[in-house]
């Protein structure tokens, strides 16, 4: 059996004021995800936000490297969560967590 290769996304929430908690990101590009490409491409993309950082509102989402263009789209595609209006921006994509600090 192959080893999945996976993407680590930085993404940044605009306006920083908004309060979002990690759950509610991982259901909110879940959801996005089903819509576009059903339920095969959620289940192939293995999302799971990994870290959250409060003072940038950035948040580290882990995918699959092949889903990793319907994932971006998903992203892009969101304009709020649970009420809140909100912008999502992935600032940096890269194959490690150490990747993405430098």
């Amino acid at each position: 059996m192959l080893r999945v290769k996976k993407r680590y996304l930085l993404v940044r929430i605009f306006p920083q004021q908004v309060e979002v908690k990690p759950e509610e990101l991982r259901e909110a590009v879940a959801e996005e995800l089903s819509r576009i490409g059903g339920w095969s491409a959620l289940a192939e993309a293995g999302i799971s936000v990994k870290r959250y950082r409060h003072e940038g509102g950035e948040f580290l989402i882990r995918c699959s490297l092949r889903s990793l263009s319907i994932v971006l789209l998903s992203l892009t595609l969101i304009k709020g969560i649970r009420g809140k209006k909100v912008r999502l921006d992935v600032t940096k994509i890269g194959g490690t967590i150490r990747g993405l600090r430098e």
